[in-house]
């Protein structure tokens, strides 16, 4: 068995790979030519992370709404740590109302929550080299 789906940003190592080995399969649909690898996403050509957020904002949210979107900001190196906490802190605070899953967040959390949403598209300008 063979290791597969292989990409570099250096174009000596990418002349050596096989084109039935590239990742350009797990490649995410933008023009940009990134990659998607565990759960970020790699730009080769400038060598940084980015992320990318797709929220839609609604008049009003439950708790399970909350913890779906919370759960898609899926961030294993913990670039944007300081971000999610703002969310699970959020999140916490219904739990501490006691809130059920489909019980829609009372005015006061509404507006934090909606608050957040409106800032996740700064994410996506979020760029972190991958040599820190």
């Amino acid at each position: 068995m063979s290791l597969h789906k292989w990409w570099s940003n250096a174009p000596e190592i990418l002349i050596s790979i096989p084109k039935e080995d590239e990742s350009w399969d797990f490649h995410c649909q933008s023009s940009d030519k990134t990659i998607k690898t565990l759960g970020v996403i790699w730009n080769p050509q400038f060598d940084y992370f980015s992320f990318k957020t797709v929220v839609k904002c609604q008049d009003s949210y439950t708790k399970r709404e909350l913890l779906s979107i919370i759960a898609r900001l899926f961030d294993p190196l913990g670039f944007i740590g300081q971000i999610l906490t703002k969310a699970k802190l959020i999140l916490q605070k219904l739990w501490v109302l006691k809130l059920k899953w489909d019980e829609p967040l009372s005015n006061p959390i509404a507006n934090e929550w909606n608050d957040f949403v409106s800032t996740l598209p700064v994410i996506q300008n979020i760029h972190i080299p991958r040599l820190l």
